[in-house]
C-alpha cells in the first residue's frame, strides 16, 4: 500500500518517537497529528523533544519537526482532544493511539469502529519496564478495546478518567516511563504499521496483545476474542453528506429536515456556570469543550436540567433560531438522525 494517511493521537513519550519514524516511511504521504497540550520543561527528560519545543503546542511542534525531516509530507496539526475533532476530519487509513487515559482510548475505539479504520494502541509502564501494543480491525466479529474490559465495581469503566502521565512529577498515576521505553514502544508500533503498509489489514496482529518486559527480555503474546457482552455495539457507519451552511442553517431548519440530532461522544447543554466567579451563560451549546468564563477564563461547567444526548424539538425551546455554528457544530461533524449518519458539509 502506498500514499497512506495516518493519524497519531497523543504526542508525548511514545508519540514523539512514533512521528519521526512515520515521516521516514516512503509509503506514508499524509500525517494528522492530534494533541491539545503544550510542551513543558519537564517533558524534555522523557520525551523525544528538545528545549526549543518547550512552550510550543505539541501538534504544531511535531508538524514543524516532520517538515524538517521530509518537506514534501502533507501534515495537519490539530490542537484538540481527539474526541473534540469532527469525525469527518479523522478519516484516514490508520489511527495510532499514544494516549494517557482509558477514556481517551475509548473515544479512539469508538471513532475507529464508526469510520471503519484500523487502529493501533500502545502504552508503557516504567515501574515494571513494560511495553504494550494492541492492534484492532473494526468488524462485527473482531474484538474491540472494550471487549477486554471488566465492567464490575472497580473495573475498567470505573477508571475511565484516570490518566497515566509520562514522568509527570506529582501525578497521581505516573507511568515512570523513560524515553527509552517510549522509543521501544514506538518501534514496535511502526514495525506493525510497516506490515500494514506492505500487506494491508490482514497483516495487522489484530485480536492480539504484545507485552514486552524489557527488564527480563520476555515477550508475551496473548489472543483476544469478541466479547458477546461488550458494552460497545461494534457498529460501523455508512456516512452520507448533508450539505448546509453552519453560519446560517438554524436549529429549527435542521430539526425540521432531520428530526433530531446526536453527535456521538458529546452532549448538548443549555446552562453553564463558572465554578470560580459564578458567571452564568444561558445558551445551547455542544460540549466540545465548553466555553471559558470571560471574566476569569476558567472552563464553564454545565448546570440546570443537565446535558441532552439527542437534540429534539422539545429540547430546543427558545434556541430554535440559533445557527448550528453558534451551537458549536463544525464542518466534518457526523450526526446521527432519523436518516442515519450524516456528515455536515459546508455549502459552496
Amino acid at each position: 500500500m502506498a500514499n497512506l494517511h495516518i493519524a497519531v493521537a497523543g504526542l508525548g513519550n511514545t508519540g514523539t518517537n512514533v512521528v519521526p519514524h512515520l515521516a521516514r516511511m516512503p509509503e506514508v504521504s499524509q500525517l494528522t497529528l492530534i494533541d491539545p497540550q503544550t510542551y513543558e520543561a519537564a517533558n524534555v527528560a522523557v520525551q523525544n523533544i528538545d528545549i526549543a519545543d518547550v512552550g510550543q503546542p505539541k501538534a504544531a511542534a511535531q508538524a514543524a519537526r516532520i517538515k524538517r525531516i521530509r518537506p514534501d509530507l502533507d501534515v495537519t496539526a490539530i490542537e484538540a482532544r481527539i474526541e473534540d475533532v469532527p469525525r469527518g476530519k479523522l478519516r484516514c487509513d490508520l489511527i495510532v493511539s499514544c494516549l494517557d487515559s482509558k477514556l481517551a482510548r475509548q473515544h479512539v475505539n469508538e471513532i475507529a469502529w464508526r469510520l471503519n479504520i484500523p487502529w493501533i494502541d500502545c502504552g508503557v509502564l516504567g515501574s515494571q519496564s513494560l511495553v504494550r501494543v494492541n492492534a484492532y480491525v473494526p468488524g462485527s466479529d473482531g474484538p474491540c478495546l472494550e471487549c477486554a474490559w471488566n465492567p464490575g465495581e472497580g473495573g475498567d469503566y470505573a477508571l475511565l478518567e484516570q490518566e497515566y502521565l509520562c514522568g509527570a512529577t506529582g501525578a497521581a498515576f505516573p507511568t515512570m516511563a523513560t524515553s527509552a521505553l517510549g522509543a521501544l514502544a514506538a518501534s514496535l508500533v511502526v514495525v506493525e504499521i510497516a506490515k500494514y503498509a506492505r500487506d494491508g489489514r490482514e497483516a495487522l496482529a489484530a485480536s492480539k496483545q504484545l507485552v514486552f518486559d524489557a527488564e527480563h527480555h520476555i515477550a508475551q503474546l496473548t489472543s483476544q476474542c469478541r466479547n458477546p457482552c461488550c458494552r460497545f455495539d461494534h457498529a460501523v457507519w455508512s456516512v452520507k453528506p448533508w450539505v448546509c451552511r453552519l453560519s446560517s442553517t438554524t436549529v429549527r431548519e435542521a430539526l425540521t429536515e432531520l428530526g433530531s440530532l446526536r453527535v456521538e461522544g458529546h452532549h448538548f447543554v443549555t446552562e453553564q456556570v463558572c465554578p470560580g466567579c459564578g458567571y452564568e451563560e444561558h445558551r445551547m451549546r455542544l460540549n466540545r469543550p465548553l466555553a471559558r468564563c470571560p471574566e476569569c477564563k476558567r472552563r464553564l461547567a454545565p448546570v440546570g436540567a443537565g446535558p441532552v444526548e439527542r437534540l429534539e424539538p422539545k429540547h430546543a425551546g427558545s434556541f430554535l433560531a440559533m445557527t448550528l455554528g453558534d451551537m458549536g457544530l463544525e464542518a466534518g461533524d457526523i450526526v446521527s438522525c432519523s436518516r442515519g449518519q450524516l456528515e455536515l458539509t459546508e455549502e459552496a
